[in-house]
C-alpha cells in the first residue's frame, strides 16, 4: 500500500489553534477559511488530518481531556507526597 506525503504541520498545534478559532467564533461561526488561515495549512491537508469540521472540534476537545487528566494526575500525586511528610 502507497504512503502519502508526511505531514508538514504539528497536529497538536494545529489543534490549539483550530480550538483558538471555535472559541472566538463558536463552531458555527467558524468558517473553514477561518480554520485553515489560523492554522496555516491547506482545506485538503485538514480535511486528510482531521475528517471534516465535527471530526476536528472533537479531536480538539479530546485533546483538552488528555492535557487536562494529566495534569490532574501530576497534581493528585503531589498532593499524595506532600500529606505523607
Amino acid at each position: 500500500m502507497a504512503m502519502g506525503r508526511p505531514r508538514e504541520f504539528d497536529v497538536d498545534k494545529a489543534l490549539d489553534l483550530a480550538l483558538q478559532v471555535f472559541w472566538r467564533k463558536g463552531y458555527e461561526g467558524a468558517s473553514m477559511a477561518d480554520l485553515t488561515e489560523t492554522m496555516g495549512i491547506t482545506k485538503p491537508s485538514l480535511y486528510s488530518a482531521f475528517g471534516n469540521k465535527e471530526e476536528l472540534v472533537s479531536q480538539g476537545a479530546g485533546s483538552i481531556c488528555r492535557r487536562t487528566r494529566r495534569l490532574c494526575a501530576g497534581c493528585a500525586g503531589k498532593a499524595s507526597r506532600t500529606r505523607g511528610r
